[in-house]
């Protein structure tokens, strides 16, 4: 039997340089991402140990460094980038989902933030 859950990243702030205008190039901006990372949780539901499930430390430091290693000029591309680092480096992971927003997008408007999100199941 198997307890299908869920792993919650939430508001991780990243410092990145990404985007389509040179302004954002040159001046690099934050960037909040969310992820949910679906897993088989019983193991480690039960042993209370953290060698039956997913280190989400270790998840923060993957996912830092795919979004930071090169530059992407659309949230599409970089959420996949995150997305492809996570099930790559975590194979109890089934599926992943990255919620990624730019506080303060290069657009005339008062809003909070523009994002995607995306899902990516174990094997697409």
């Amino acid at each position: 039997m198997s307890e299908t859950g869920s792993i919650l990243i939430e508001k991780l702030d990243i410092y990145a340089y990404h985007g389509f205008f040179s302004e954002e190039e040159r001046l690099g901006q934050r960037f909040t991402l969310d992820l949910l990372l679906e897993t088989d949780l019983r193991s480690s539901a039960i042993s209370d140990s953290l060698a039956d499930t997913v280190n989400y430390g270790k998840v923060v430091a993957v996912v830092t460094d795919a979004f930071t290693a090169k530059r992407f000029n659309l949230l599409e591309a970089a959420a996949r980038a995150v997305a492809m680092a996570v099930l790559d480096g975590f194979p109890p992971v089934n599926r992943v989902e990255v919620t990624l927003r730019k506080p303060a997008p290069p657009i005339h408007a008062t809003l909070a933030s523009v994002g995607i999100k995306l899902s990516y199941p174990r094997g697409d």
